[in-house]
């Protein structure tokens, strides 16, 4: 008696009518290692079917459950996000010969420790638009449910030009990228910082994409450039602009992610802070009415004299209340900590007193990642973000490692391997374009000559 499903290179397969796109067939090419074809006939919604076997129960508390048989396989979700999250777990399980596919009979339940699990990537210029592809592709593979994508300097906005370095992204590119992740099952997020960080680039190196194509803009920014004048209206204005931009882009959602972090020309003057709870209330607020839930990273608001080393926190004491209760009730609190490697992670729980929802975020770092997840898990946490920023070609494989702490149902192999390994099968795997040297895996180079 097998204990296998096997297939061809040819299969038909009938789903919920949004499956049939090209991402989800391409997933199924690449992981038949390129000779395997699959047509799609709509199905039932939320469901993915090959064959005789019979439909799988969702039980109410999952996002999906897979069933693998001898005559045939189903998949169900409990919605196109979850159908999607249980078809990769699945094509995770083809197994290969020189002449035939299979997949062994199981059934499974997704077991996920966290229920929103995201993931914040930044486009940096020195980021091609493929490398962005293979990276959100990837967070797919790992089951993110939603991805934060912030753009430094790299989407060309129409309402001021000197916001994107000469070689962004168009808006087109952008909006395929989106489209990709939707149907890789992920929400994906817009940001754009509305108060740190004004220059998009990176604090080390001193560049500003702004006023280095166009000093006679000062008058946006803080006097040494680092953070945007709150007291201007037409700071307000333009900061209102690039929103409405990033919704047309990104299309319908719940969120976007305004940033606010590492203000610190506010943190040292006691005049300019007193603008800071009218600025988040009147920022936040029209956030909301825009129909979107703003997220904010949470530094500039936790007390820097409750939470001392190795917590981050720029809060001034005596502050702190007033500027929590002038956000809007449904922003969601942010707390990143990169320093603290066990649990509990105290920033993050006594947010929580506040009555918002609060993500925790962690470092590409895995005992910090750790300490992260089992905080979110033991605490009830609305979700985890884990943040990648700059460090990418040396840490790439820290996201499948974050991806295994949340229970993400990965190669059957993995237990016997590693996240290096893992990353490049999985880069492999969505490599759909096909690679020049410089495109394999995460890193350009092997070494620095």
């Amino acid at each position: 008696m097998s204990e296998y499903f096997v297939f061809g290179g040819n299969i038909s397969a009938k789903s919920d009518e949004k499956m049939n796109n090209e991402t989800v067939k391409r997933l199924w090419n690449s992981f038949c290692l390129t000779d395997g074809e699959i047509s799609l006939e709509v199905g039932e919604k939320n469901t993915f079917k090959i064959g005789n076997a019979p439909n799988v129960t969702l039980p109410t508390d999952k996002e999906y459950a897979i069933s693998v048989r001898e005559n045939g396989l189903s998949v169900v979700g409990k919605d196109y996000n979850g159908l999607i999250r249980g078809f990769i777990s699945l094509i995770m399980k083809i197994e290969y010969s020189d002449s035939d596919f299979r997949i062994k009979c199981f059934y499974e339940e997704s077991e996920y420790s966290v229920r929103n699990r995201m993931i914040h990537i930044c486009v940096f210029p020195e980021n091609d638009l493929y490398f962005i592809k293979k990276l959100v592709r990837l967070c797919g593979l790992c089951q993110f449910t939603h991805i934060v994508i912030e753009f430094w300097g790299m989407l060309r906005y129409d309402c001021l030009k000197e916001l994107s370095w000469p070689h962004a992204f168009t808006k087109d590119e952008v909006r395929a990228l989106v489209k990709e992740a939707r149907e890789l099952g992920m929400e994906p997020i817009p940001m754009f910082n509305m108060f740190g960080h004004a220059s998009s680039s990176r604090f080390c190196y001193g560049k500003h994409v702004v006023l280095d194509q166009n000093p006679r803009l000062q008058y946006l920014f803080t006097p040494d450039g680092w953070a945007w004048d709150i007291r201007s209206d037409k700071v307000a204005e333009l900061l209102k602009n690039v929103r409405e931009e990033l919704y047309e882009v990104f299309g319908s959602g719940e969120y976007i992610h305004i940033g606010c972090d590492e203000a610190y020309y506010y943190t040292r003057s006691d005049k300019d802070r007193e603008y800071m709870p009218e600025f988040l209330h009147r920022l936040t607020c029209e956030v909301e009415s825009e129909g979107r839930r703003p997220m904010l990273w949470m530094d500039m608001i936790l007390d820097s004299e409750r939470f001392k080393h190795p917590y981050f926190a720029f809060g001034k004491a005596g502050e702190t209340d007033k500027l929590i209760a002038s956000l809007s009730k449904n922003c969601v609190m942010v707390d990143w900590q990169y320093d603290k490697n066990d649990a509990p992670i105290e920033t993050s729980i006594s947010l929580l007193e506040s009555g918002h929802d609060v993500v925790i975020a962690p470092w590409l770092n895995e005992s910090n990642f750790r300490a992260c997840v089992k905080t979110a898990e033991d605490s009830g946490l609305f979700g985890v973000m884990l943040t990648t920023w700059h460090i990418l070609r040396d840490r790439m494989p820290g996201i499948i490692g974050f991806a295994k702490r949340c229970n993400a149902s990965l190669f059957t192999w993995a237990e016997l391997s590693g996240d290096h390994e893992m990353t490049a099968t999985a880069l492999r795997r969505v490599s759909f374009e096909g690679n020049s040297y410089e495109d394999y895996g995460w890193s350009k180079r092997q070494i620095e000559t």
